[in-house]
């Protein structure tokens, strides 16, 4: 789920019919467990992604290093790299776009994990609002 769908997703969960706090409180766990299986599937996601970073970092100092045999070039589709001082590395390491796509996807990742992780901390929020407004209208009625 893109961060902006879950958005609109959440503007939608997050309403709260007022004149129904009981079957609100009661859709507290629906939409708890809605946004921890979402959390979880984002979370394995940016594991995989700094798993992919990882391993794609370990070939490319190979690369840069000048290591690869012509094979795994070839296999790649990458051309040969002169060799490249220890120092250097990490300056193009560091720019390599194959690396900085694979950063870019873990970072959406992790965003996506703030924003589920917000809205789970609202849910929390939510039983005591609901207990909360379910009192005033308790007292207020007189009881």
């Amino acid at each position: 789920m893109k961060i902006e769908e879950l958005q609109d997703v959440w503007e939608k969960d997050s309403e709260i019919d007022q004149t129904e706090p009981g079957r609100e409180l009661l859709n507290i766990p629906k939409l708890h467990n809605k946004y921890l299986t979402i959390l979880t599937k984002h979370k394995i996601a940016s594991k995989k992604a700094h798993f992919d970073y990882l391993r794609m970092r370990k070939v490319k100092i190979e690369y840069y290093n000048g290591r690869m045999d012509q094979e795994e070039l070839a296999e790649r589709g990458w051309e040969p790299f002169q060799f490249v001082l220890k120092s250097d590395i990490n300056t193009y390491l560091e720019a390599d776009n194959d690396l900085i796509k694979l950063m870019e996807k873990k970072i959406y990742h992790e965003e996506v994990i703030s924003v589920i992780e917000s809205i789970m901390n609202e849910l929390k929020q939510r039983t005591w609002q609901l207990r909360d407004f379910i009192n005033w209208e308790r007292f207020i009625g007189g009881h």
